[in-house]
């Protein structure tokens, strides 16, 4: 083989099609920057919605019927509707059968069960001697989320005096549990079911209350028209 003929072979080997010089380390990069962008993925941050009483036990009783009847008949199927809703989050319920409370407490499931990742809202309504509503925090000063979810609260059915938004509790037992582990939080009352303003808004707007809960809680914009 002839001297040119040696030259123009070597160079056919590292000179790809493109032209462009190719040596064995920037092929090895390439190949690794492929690899790492094929195994990237976009976590969703997760959200369990529970809905407060339940399973034989009534919560708070006024106006002729109860706290757990009204979150899950009435509630819940609105915040399932906006749920679906919710594109860079992902947002799951408690089994509505169920009572977190005593799933934690009596059996040892319940808040120990849930993953350190998942973000756990709780939706109440108070009872006795107030109205408005307020957010239960587990920190001394509460998060973007926690003043708009106040804000629907303003809203929709007034702000309970008594805490102006916000209430930091450490007295109550399956949220400490949550708290120990590190869980992300907030507990909801939407008013207080026997004051007869506060359920009269609650039931009027309900499904306004649900689209501005998910919106504040997922910080996303949500479609469709409330009645």
């Amino acid at each position: 083989m002839k001297k040119w003929q040696r030259w123009l072979l070597v160079m056919a080997l590292v000179l790809p099609i493109g032209g462009g010089l190719m040596t064995s380390e920037s092929a090895q990069a390439a190949s690794t920057t492929a690899k790492t962008a094929k195994q990237v993925k976009v976590t969703k941050q997760h959200y369990l919605f529970v809905m407060g009483h339940g399973a034989g036990d009534g919560g708070a009783r006024g106006n002729g019927t109860t706290e757990a009847k009204e979150l899950r008949k009435y509630l819940l199927p609105e915040l399932k509707k906006y749920a679906k809703q919710v594109k860079n989050s992902d947002i799951t319920f408690y089994n509505p059968k169920r009572n977190l409370v005593a799933d934690t407490l009596q059996r040892h499931q319940g808040s120990y069960k849930i993953n350190r990742h998942t973000t756990v809202i709780m939706f109440h309504l108070d009872a006795a001697g107030g109205h408005g509503g307020h957010v239960i925090i587990h920190r001394k000063h509460p998060t973007k989320r926690d003043q708009r979810l106040a804000k629907v609260i303003k809203t929709y059915i007034g702000l309970n005096p008594a805490y102006r938004g916000y209430s930091y509790r450490t007295n109550l037992r399956n949220c400490n549990v949550l708290r120990r582990r590190g869980i992300d939080y907030s507990l909801v009352e939407s008013g207080f079911i026997t004051n007869q303003r506060d359920f009269r808004h609650f039931k009027k707007d309900r499904a306004k209350l649900a689209k501005g809960y998910v919106e504040a809680i997922t910080h996303e914009k949500l479609s469709g028209h409330t009645k």
